[in-house]
């Protein structure tokens, strides 16, 4: 809260609008896919701006914060470029995309004169979380009560997933194949429970049981083996580098190589179940094929279209990574990926100063990319929203970092108190990042 503004009006305020617009636009575009509302616009475009128009509102009243991490303004303008040199190779490609594009930069630019705080950052993830748990749960129950219809799938996708995937409950639910959910896709939305799961748990509170408990559910009836992988990466990782409980009193080494070995045997596990690779041993390649007639620029979403006979049939690569690398080249892929590898650093170098959290949710998002595409990168998503507000609390901790300890130090026999102790006493808003907040529990506690 800043001096001079009133109680319901914080930075945390225009962020939580941000994030539940972000998530609306998801659900709104399954509901009511391409139903034009207004001026010829269907609702998910039209969501976007209305959260943005009062988010923006709420922002211009906010004082300038005087700290701006240094990090943080290289991320963000990393990812401004990004944007620029896709707007670039969309037009050069003669793809087209939605005017939601037009505020990706203007969030940004948001983010980037007023930035959150660590704790700011945190706490509206949590927003996300709930937001995430009230769609899939509305959707299901509006699908049992026959007022939503359950998205329509192939009959030979239905024979695929009832022969490969344990869905214990789907057939009792009345659901055939997995669950496609409110995503658009069971991968997408199995998606989403792995990321409302990994921030109950890197940020215990007493929602957390309702997001394990949907999140699981979520899991159970859609069976996305590359989301349930995600999770367990993401709690390996935070175990690795949390500081509480009695994980993190064990030593670094010996949870690093124990991590290690879980994740590289997990991996084998997911692979090696009968559903194997679902197509994509003979999907990547193809695409691949593609990239390669145009290695810097890419072919563009009409290049896909209109090239071989698997990408004309799936659309897409089935890989964040290689989509991108065969939609817009190599220029694309590096402007993208370097703005992400730098967030991933700057998570991971926070994980190792005491706040894992922000890294633990970024290797789940990563993980679950390997085998669907998550975003375009040109228009504000839900997952990508996520992914800067993990880089953001990151790189707020590592600002506050120094200040921290130096005031630790000052402290007299603040040195005799636990660490998570002495973070929460120095700063508050860095709290949730490496210890738990309110009256719950970490799950790596005693």
């Amino acid at each position: 809260m800043f001096s001079g503004t009133p109680g319901w009006l914080s930075r945390i305020t225009y962020l939580n609008i941000l994030v539940i617009g972000v998530v609306l636009e998801r659900w709104v575009n399954y509901i009511w896919f391409e139903v034009p509302v207004i001026w010829g616009q269907p609702g998910n475009v039209l969501v976007p701006f209305a959260f943005f128009a009062l988010a923006f509102a709420l922002w211009l009243r906010l004082p300038l914060h005087p700290i701006r991490p240094k990090q943080l303004t290289t991320f963000l303008m990393m990812m401004v470029i990004a944007w620029l040199v896709h707007l670039v190779l969309y037009r050069y490609h003669g793809d087209a995309f939605n005017y939601s594009a037009l505020l990706y930069v203007p969030i940004l630019l948001m983010l980037l004169i007023k930035p959150p705080s660590a704790g700011d950052a945190w706490a509206s993830s949590l927003i996300f979380a709930w937001s995430v748990t009230i769609v899939l749960v509305a959707t299901r129950a509006l699908e049992m009560t026959g007022l939503l219809g359950i998205k329509d799938q192939s009959a030979n996708v239905i024979r695929f997933d009832e022969s490969n995937y344990f869905l214990p409950l789907n057939d009792f639910l009345g659901i055939e194949g997995r669950w496609p959910g409110p995503f658009g896709h069971n991968g997408d939305t199995s998606m989403m429970a792995a990321l409302i799961i990994i921030i109950a748990c890197a940020h215990w509170t007493r929602a957390s049981w309702v997001f394990l408990v949907v999140g699981a559910g979520t899991l159970l009836l859609t069976n996305g083996r590359a989301s349930i992988g995600a999770v367990v990466a993401g709690l390996v990782v935070f175990a690795m580098f949390t500081r509480v409980g009695r994980v993190g009193q064990l030593p670094a080494k010996l949870r690093v190589s124990v991590g290690s070995i879980l994740l590289l045997a997990g991996a084998l596990f997911m692979f090696a179940r009968p559903a194997g690779l679902t197509g994509r041993q003979t999907i990547w390649p193809s695409f691949l094929e593609l990239w390669a007639a145009s290695p810097w620029l890419g072919v563009g979403s009409a290049g896909i279209a209109n090239g071989n006979e698997i990408s004309q049939r799936f659309e897409h690569a089935h890989s964040l990574y290689i989509d991108e690398l065969v939609r817009w080249g190599l220029i694309g892929f590096i402007a993208q990926f370097a703005a992400l590898g730098f967030g991933l650093y700057l998570a991971g170098k926070a994980a190792t100063k005491g706040a894992p959290g922000p890294l633990a949710v970024l290797i789940t998002y990563f993980v679950t990319g390997i085998t669907e595409p998550r975003n375009n990168w040109i228009v504000p998503s839900a997952t990508g929203f996520l992914v800067i507000l993990m880089v953001i609390a990151a790189a707020s901790y590592l600002a506050n970092a120094s200040t921290r300890y130096a005031l630790d130090s000052d402290a007299g026999d603040s040195r005799r108190q636990p660490r998570a102790a002495k973070l929460s006493r120095v700063d508050n808003s860095s709290r949730g990042l490496n210890e738990t907040q309110g009256p719950g529990r970490s799950p790596y506690s005693e």
